[in-house]
């Protein structure tokens, strides 16, 4: 029953799952990874994420006049690795600062900071610009996110 006892006309009802939210994103982001396929200059390389970091933000669901609207606005910041198949690690971080309810499912999120951390083989810039960055581990990420979104409203 999603009316309180109080509310039997049902305008608006909203209940907070913050909690719930943020385990779950941060279990379903810690999940994302990306393997170099074949025909890639380092095909079998791996890309994850290692660290969910400043992860803040709310979610909650409301309804209205019996009909469910789902509330998410977070921000994060994503630690990655990307294990080269000679054994090299190259490290960094991105961040994105607005994973919420204007986002559509399938459109991706902005990333507004992106760092490759000093001990990264500088041979390996290329690799990690097109398959950590802007393709492989990014689209892994995002495709993360949707999960989570049809998550949170199968959910609740």
């Amino acid at each position: 029953k999603d009316r309180s006892a109080w509310n039997k006309a049902g305008t608006w009802e909203e209940r907070d799952v913050s909690k719930w939210a943020k385990e779950t994103l941060e279990a379903s982001l810690l999940s994302a990874e990306y393997t170099l396929p074949e025909g890639s200059p380092d095909a079998g390389a791996k890309a994850a994420i290692t660290k969910v970091d400043k992860l803040n933000g709310h979610a909650s669901y409301a309804t209205v006049r019996g009909k469910k609207r789902y509330i998410y606005e977070f921000s994060f910041c994503l630690h990655w690795n990307l294990t080269m198949s000679n054994g090299d690690v190259c490290k960094g971080k991105m961040t994105f600062p607005d994973v919420d309810t204007t986002c559509d499912v399938g459109d991706g999120y902005e990333m507004v900071h992106w760092e490759v951390d000093g001990s990264t083989p500088q041979d390996a810039a290329h690799l990690i610009s097109r398959f950590v960055k802007d393709g492989g581990l990014r689209d892994a990420i995002h495709g993360k996110i949707d999960g989570w979104v049809d998550l949170f409203k199968a959910t609740y």
